[in-house]
């Protein structure tokens, strides 16, 4: 790729300050999507929405040295002299010269892709069936905007026979930017439909600005029975370049004699350059049978000998939808739907939800937003929404929008309940989300409304028993775990299991900020909100499953791999993606026996990683199984002269070398001279040492309030099975925690206790769902209200309870359930 002095060459530069000869590999517009900050090029972008030169502070922390500016050159080259900086008068103007100075540099097929639907779909299609006779390139999932084809444009290598890009407009003079960047040899347009209508004079000026993707191709491919686009070909000159598929004109270049649909299958009998074929596609609906059909005629014009592979169009597979199911809380389900909205993709979204509504007995509620991409004015659009509404079984429905309040007429009048709220805030503020119970629950909106707010309201859990965190005990105790290890050996923050109990924003933010190596978490979930919350740090995904390959991916999530199974489908699909170079984790078992790959193996993996550009070892690491315990540690030393050894062999068969760590919260307290490369802190964070080191800070402490107090007599028993009692009588006290908020059942009957003013209390009885009882006989003095703490304190040290009943301090805090609410605070 590029030097920064070349990029500067080829752009008009106001101003430039460049420090740095490093060639640059990953070019970058969102902060939130660094993965390799010392080879990137980050372009800060301003929109109306948001402002790329905020975050360039944030990239620097982050390792990142290259930038491209619209202003304050000075400040920016002044307060960050490692940096290089271009400045220039149009940022994304720039991004898109550097593609396409780069995209020169190739002369193989390009396919561009335009349409109003389908564009996506075709693309990958086409990728499958190319992918085994042709090294393709494409873009990553949509990325078909200003930015998106760009971005997509520069992932291509001097290794790639063939490239298929797409291409989406919005308003008129988009299109001849993105033409120049793409510059395909083979057009492609799926359909004219209404989306982005709002901001085109009429379908035929909308056609026209699409159209104008294709004025360098050598061929192009179009729905022959489409009449928009075939006057649009016309008016633009293109027809004698354009090859068309119909199911009416046997003159077409492919004609379509039958389409004979199955339960599961459909089959296609079409004519082509005076060949008749008979394909089976795995899809029965109209729009997917189209997509296919369109694919069919490019493939006539790339390869032809590709039609006699029935077996590759057997195996077409669905893309995936968009729906994002939540588990909300008093037994609802939501379905996320805010990618767009219009008609069409709100009967999909609607026929999803009866399903889904009907397979868990809930009923469906819809709360819509007005409809801002539409070719239609308003009074007929909304006509139609209500219309479409009133097919389906709807139990509630919530407008959002002066828009839909305006015609509310035109919505179904048999609705149980119907209610209408000019904004998102005003819905949001009223009893409805926390009165919606038992329901499935469909959120439809444009982006603008931003409605994600509406589903992370609908899965909010409230308590008022509080695990307080201390930030600044966090943060020394992680300087004093810098203070044991080598100066160039980093540590990875383990806030898996939400920082075990502790919850994993708050935590990740200040790590952020202290520049932590990285961050693992157990789920992709749990990284995809770190992510989304603007978490810019590396983020491990101990343990990754297939149905959360797209957010891996979507969310620069790096996977921890430990198996055949798990690395031959996440390359898969990273392959399927369009992406490459994917840093993984590779875990190795040295001797605890849970996950990883075995030694033996180590040879033929590195092999498959020499061999492959997919993905790419970012750091190969083992689990030590009893760092903690003196008596075991022959095991713990011939686990980690094992691993070394492993991961020597590795590095020496892939040919490069990937970072290596082994040592866990004890492992840095006991043998640091096998700290490696990195180090993985976990519950020493928190201030509990698995060797009972003093130098550490508790940052935890769980606190509640003292409900109720009761007077008993000693021939009174207290809770369930009778099994408290108070030999002498006494005051008992009544806190709101039970087994429900994660606290264990094993701190009955006295095992467990609390702290109130200082006193020691003992707790009384069997500990309930919802609460439990303590004796108060030690602390009469004690009023309702008064703060009961049940870890944290002097008195009531984590270790010691969880050694009362024989377990560790890592199930005490990691079981605490979501509904016990968590409270950050720092004095720093």
């Amino acid at each position: 790729m590029y030097t920064l002095q070349t990029i500067a060459d080829k752009l008009q530069i106001l101003r430039s300050a460049i420090r740095s000869t490093e060639r640059i590999e990953h070019f970058l517009t969102d902060s939130r999507s660094l993965s390799h900050p010392e080879s990137s090029l980050f372009f800060a972008i301003r929109t109306v929405t948001g402002d790329g030169h905020l975050y360039i502070d944030q990239l620097y922390q982050h390792g990142v040295r290259n930038f491209i500016i619209k202003d304050d050159f000075d400040k920016y080259a002044k307060q960050y002299p490692e940096a290089s900086f271009l400045e220039v008068r149009d940022v994304v103007r720039s991004l898109q010269k550097v593609a396409s100075e780069w995209r020169q540099e190739f002369q193989i097929p390009v396919i561009g892709i335009t349409g109003s639907n389908g564009k996506t779909i075709v693309k990958e299609f086409l990728y499958q069936l190319l992918a085994d006779s042709y090294q393709v390139v494409r873009s990553p999932r949509s990325y078909n905007s200003q930015l998106g084809v760009p971005l997509s444009v520069l992932k291509m290598t001097s290794e790639d026979q063939l490239a298929i890009f797409e291409a989406g407009i919005s308003q008129l003079g988009e299109m001849s930017r993105i033409e120049e960047v793409i510059k395909p040899t083979i057009g492609v347009i799926t359909n004219i439909g209404s989306a982005h209508q709002e901001n085109f004079s009429s379908i035929a000026q909308k056609v026209d600005e699409k159209l104008k993707l294709f004025e360098g191709c050598e061929h192009i491919v179009y729905n022959l029975d489409e009449p928009e686009i075939v006057a649009g070909l016309k008016r633009m000159d293109l027809l004698s370049r354009a090859s068309g598929w119909s199911r009416k004109d046997p003159n077409a270049m492919l004609f379509i004699h039958d389409i004979d649909t199955q339960r599961d299958s459909t089959l296609l009998e079409f004519t082509t350059q005076g060949r008749a074929y008979s394909l089976e596609i795995p899809f029965t609906d109209q729009a997917s049978i189209e997509d296919v059909l369109t694919s069919i005629l490019t493939l006539v014009l790339i390869n032809p000998d590709l039609l006699d592979r029935a077996d590759l169009f057997a195996k077409l597979e669905p893309v995936e939808m968009r729906l994002e199911l939540i588990e909300g809380y008093r037994d609802n389900l939501i379905i996320n739907d805010v990618y767009n909205n219009d008609i069409n993709s709100l009967k999909i979204a609607l026929d999803f939800q009866q399903q889904r509504a009907k397979d868990a007995d809930l009923a469906p509620v819809l709360i819509l937003t007005e409809i801002q991409q539409s070719a239609l004015n308003q009074r007929p659009l909304y006509n139609r929404v209500g219309e479409l509404i009133s097919k389906y079984k709807i139990h509630k429905f919530y407008g959002i929008g002066r828009d839909l309040f305006a015609y509310r007429e035109f919505f179904p009048t048999e609705i149980d309940e119907k209610n209408f709220f000019p904004s998102v805030e005003d819905f949001l503020d009223s009893d409805i989300p926390l009165q919606l119970s038992h329901s499935c629950i469909l959120i439809k909106g444009a982006r603008s409304f931003h409605c994600e707010r509406i589903s992370d309201r609908l899965s909010r859990k409230i308590h008022e028993t509080t695990l307080e965190v201390d930030l600044d005990a966090i943060a020394h105790n992680l300087q004093y775990y810098r203070s044991k290890l080598p100066q160039d050996v980093r540590c990875i923050a383990m806030v898996k299991a939400q920082g075990y109990g502790v919850g994993a924003y708050e935590v990740a933010k200040k790590l952020d900020q202290m520049h932590i190596g990285a961050l693992a978490v157990a789920v992709a979930d749990e990284g995809r909100e770190l992510r989304s919350q603007g978490i810019l740090t590396p983020i491990l995904v101990m343990n990754p499953e297939p149905a959360a390959f797209d957010t891996l991916l979507e969310w620069h999530l790096e996977p921890v791999i430990f198996s055949w199974n798990l690395l031959r489908a996440f390359t898969n699909k990273v392959n399927k993606q369009g992406f490459d170079n994917v840093s993984v984790h590779l875990e190795i078992d040295t001797g605890m026996h849970r996950l990883g790959f075995r030694p033996e193996e180590i040879e033929e993996i590195a092999r498959f990683f020499a061999t492959n550009h997919w993905v790419r070892a970012r750091s190969i690491f083992t689990h030590l199984a009893a760092a903690d315990l003196p008596e075991e540690d022959a095991f713990t030393l011939n686990q980690l002269n094992t691993f070394r050894s492993v991961a020597d062999r590795f590095s020496e068969i892939a040919g490069y070398k990937p970072l290596y760590h082994a040592l866990n919260t004890a492992g840095i307290e006991r043998f640091t001279e096998y700290a490696f490369d990195r180090v993985r802190l976990g519950i020493g964070l928190y201030g509990i040492s698995p060797t009972m080191d003093t130098h550490l800070l508790p940052a935890v402490r769980l606190r509640t309030t003292l409900l109720q107090k009761s007077y008993v007599t000693p021939n009174e028993s207290i809770g369930y099975g009778r099994r408290g009692h108070l030999s002498k009588g006494g005051e008992i006290g009544i806190i709101p925690i039970g087994y429900a908020d994660g606290y264990d059942r094993r701190m009955s009957c006295g095992r467990g206790w609390v702290v109130v003013r200082g006193k020691r209390c003992p707790i009384v009885g069997n500990v309930c769902m919802d609460t439990c009882m303590i004796d108060l006989s030690a602390c009469p003095e004690s009023q309702e209200g008064d703060e009961v703490i049940l870890f944290g304190a002097p008195e009531a040290r984590i270790e010691d309870l969880a050694k009362a009943i024989d377990t560790i301090p890592y199930e005490l805090i990691a079981d605490l359930a979501p509904r016990v609410r968590r409270v950050y605070y720092q004095n720093s």
